[in-house]
This record gives structure tokens, sequence and C-alpha cells, in this order.
């Protein structure tokens, strides 16, 4: 069965009279708490907006009949809050194109003091990027799903709400940002295209290459019938030769469980993106730390294909895997040479 569009499900009054009869208790939202985070904001604290905003993905889902993820969510450790802003930065654009798409040619009811930018709030410069941060691109993206829920005249009844665990990390939250996104693609009835994915990974080959002071190797032939479970496994190798450069350099990267994801099967397109991200995050990271600038375009003749398959992402992330391998590489070096008599 065809999955239906957003924008075709049911009208409003029999949204509201549906949710209205048989919702299985969802909580009424909780006021605008999260547009002004608290100075002081906790993991906490963003794993309990992140909980509200995955309540109301549901509400969604289950008033238009939108399937679950079926993935397993992310095993990771030492999640830092640019892990954290990079995923909820993806969870504002699905967000916003969700409420674009219901919303049509009629205005959003954001409340006053939401971001109204198409584009999500850039990291700060400056500065490290601080949980508070990370509030504030939840909140905006939670501001969008309550309009869509307001623009259907979903009626969220009463119901328990997520309470704020002060036993929660970063990695819980990075957990939660990761598996909402994925609601969300679903609630869209379309994954994230392929270019999108190619697209980080070859900002991400960027970077790399700033690293390696303008360090872009050739592109590897490109071998036909590849898919996205293949192109999967690669990044994750790219991951652990990144954790390996940094930790040489003494700087610390995403605790992905590695293992784990060389043995997920069925992967989409959406999960290459999301991974693709947080390498992205981490090479950005490093490349401030190292003090390391950007390189002046052209940074590397790679093909720029006009329709994209995991072919041709699994052939730009085999130049990311060169590239994170001679840093892993020279990052030993340098770290034996330091500790040498």
């Amino acid at each position: 069965m065809r999955a239906t569009p957003m924008h075709r499900v049911p009208s409003a009054a029999a949204c509201a009279l549906t949710a209205a009869l048989f919702a299985p208790g969802f909580a009424e939202p909780a006021g605008d708490a999260g547009l002004d985070p608290p100075s002081e904001t906790t993991a906490a604290d963003v794993h309990q907006a992140v909980a509200h905003f995955e309540l109301e993905l549901e509400m969604l889902r289950w008033v238009t009949g939108s399937a679950k993820p079926a993935a397993a969510p992310w095993a990771v450790s030492e999640a830092e809050p640019r892990h954290l802003l990079w995923q909820a930065q993806v969870m504002f654009r699905k967000a916003s194109e969700l409420a674009q798409e219901v919303a049509g040619p009629r205005s959003l009811p954001l409340p006053p003091g939401s971001w109204r930018r198409a584009q999500p709030r850039p990291a700060p410069l400056g500065r490290d990027i601080r949980l508070a941060d990370v509030l504030r691109v939840v909140a905006d993206a939670r501001a969008r799903i309550r309009a869509v829920i307001a623009l259907q005249n979903i009626r969220m009844l009463e119901g328990a709400r997520p309470v704020r665990d002060a036993a929660k990390t970063a990695s819980d939250v990075l957990v939660r940002i990761v598996q909402a996104n994925r609601q969300l693609n679903l609630l869209l009835h379309r994954e994230v295209p392929p270019r999108d994915a190619y697209n980080r990974v070859m900002a991400a080959v960027n970077r790399a290459g700033d690293l390696l002071g303008g360090g872009y190797p050739p592109a590897p032939a490109l071998a036909a019938g590849q898919s996205p479970d293949d192109v999967y496994r690669r990044l994750v190798n790219c991951m652990g030769l990144l954790q390996e450069a940094a930790a040489a350099q003494g700087t610390q990267t995403l605790g992905l469980n590695l293992q784990r994801e060389l043995a997920r099967q069925d992967v989409s397109d959406a999960d290459v993106y999301h991974l693709a991200t947080t390498l992205l995050a981490d090479l950005e990271h490093l490349a401030q730390v190292s003090r390391r600038e950007a390189t002046r375009p052209p940074r590397g003749e790679y093909p720029t294909p006009d329709f994209v398959f995991p072919a041709h992402i699994h052939q730009i992330a085999g130049v990311l895997e060169t590239q994170l391998r001679t840093l892993a590489t020279a990052a030993g070096g340098d770290a034996a040479a330091e500790t040498a008599p």
C-alpha cells in the first residue's frame, strides 16, 4: 500500500475528532518553555525537550498512520554538544520541511520569539558550542511540529509528560535526536536523497583535506552495484580512522560502537547522511583545535554526477577513507616522536 503524503492527511476536523476520541493519552504541550533556555542548560534539560518533541511526533505518526522507525538506535558514548547541534540542525530542517508541506500557502502559527528563518540557527562564532545552543534549535524544531498540530486541529490529550531525568547524558540526547530524525523521514514519506548524503560526504572530504594541508587523493575507481549498506560500512571505517587520529592528538570524538554499526543491515541513505553528519562535526572540531584554515578552491577534482547512486557515495567515501588513514598514520607518528626519549 502506498504511503499517504502529509498534505493528503484527513481533514482537520476528522483529525481533531480522531485524536480526541482515540488518542492513547498524549500530553498537552507545556507552554513555550525552551524558546529561551536557561543559562546553565544541562543534558537533562535538552533530553526532556527532545522527549517532548518525540511525544508530539508520535501524535502525528499515530493520527496519520505513518510507520515507526525500524532501525535500532545508535550505541554511543562521549557525545559533545557539537554532535548534538549538528543533528539538531538536521532535525530542524526536516521539521521545517514537514511544516511547510502541511501549511502550503498558509502562514505557520509560530509563537512570538520563534526562529522564523528557513535554515536553523548556526553554530556560534568565537566560542565553543554549548548545550543551550542545542536546546534553542530543538525548541525551534518543536515549534514547527506544534504548528503542524495546530494547523491540523489535532488536540493533544492530557497524559503523562516527559519528566526531567538528571541522570541523562549528552549521549542519551544524541541517540534520541537521531531517532527523531528517522521518524521525521517517515512522516515526510520520503528518505534523504542520495545527493544530500553525497554532498555531506564531500563536505567531510573537503574538511579532511584542510587538515592535511590540501591533501586530496584521487578518487578510487567507481564500483557499480554498491548499496547503502556498503557506503555505511565504509563510513564506519572512516569513523574508526578519525578516532585514531583524534586520540593521537589528544582530542575526543564521538564514541560510536563501531562493531555494532558494521553489523547493521538494511541501511538507508538517511543513515548514511546521519553518520556523515557526525563525521563532519568531528572533522570541523579537529580543524578548529588544530587551527587549520580552509584551503582555497578548487579542493580536489572529483566527479559531480548528474544522478547520484550509492556507488558514487561509496567512491567519494573512499577518498575520505584514504585521507583519514593518512591523517591517522601521521598523527600516530607525531605522537610517537613526542614520547621518544
